[in-house]
């Protein structure tokens, strides 16, 4: 995989902001909880997107762990940007022979990931080269309030987000206190 701070050359854009940081995990379901605890850690509790930034961090690693060849003991690195107005992300994987889409079917037991990238951010890609696929998203905030652009379905996210992360945040405090043995 190639280094996450040539990505804005490789998609012909400027990114401009601060890096916050970047993370490279063995692809497996373990590493998604890695994941997440990365992204809180670099954005902060305060921070007014934290929750809608690992919500979509969680989908997306899953994704490179279920659907990529990072999956045959390969990586998955997590670039983290604080734009200003956006936090900018990159989820870097070996690619594969399927291309992520967005699934808008409600009953579906899966397929969900892309759609809540779809809802809760302002802009998203999907980059392919011959280090692997990026996919990344941008979430606009403003500090004291959310950005919000009046949308119902946006809300619903940003408030499914927050459930998520609060079911987390128990899930694992609660690892925390079990005895080891």
């Amino acid at each position: 995989m190639g280094d996450p701070r040539t990505l804005e050359v490789r998609r012909k854009s400027v990114i401009a902001g601060r890096l916050l940081g970047v993370v490279q995990l063995p692809a497996n379901p373990e590493s998604v909880a890695l994941a997440r605890g990365f992204v809180r850690r670099m954005l902060g509790a305060g921070h007014p997107v934290v929750d809608e930034v690992t919500l979509l961090v969680s989908e997306l690693f899953t994704n490179s762990v279920v659907h990529s060849d990072s999956r045959h003991g390969g990586s998955v690195i997590v670039a983290v940007a604080d734009c200003f107005q956006c936090i900018h992300v990159d989820v870097m994987d070996a690619g594969g022979k399927s291309f992520p889409n967005v699934k808008r079917e409600p009953m579906a037991e899966g397929g969900r990931g892309l759609s809540l990238v779809d809802d809760l951010s302002i802009r998203w890609g999907i980059a392919n080269d011959a280090d692997g696929r990026t996919v990344w998203f941008e979430v606009g905030y403003k500090w004291g309030a959310l950005a919000d652009d009046g949308s119902a379905v946006k809300e619903t996210a940003r408030l499914a987000a927050r459930v998520v992360a609060t079911s987390l945040a128990l899930e694992e405090s609660s690892h925390s206190l079990k005895p080891d043995g």
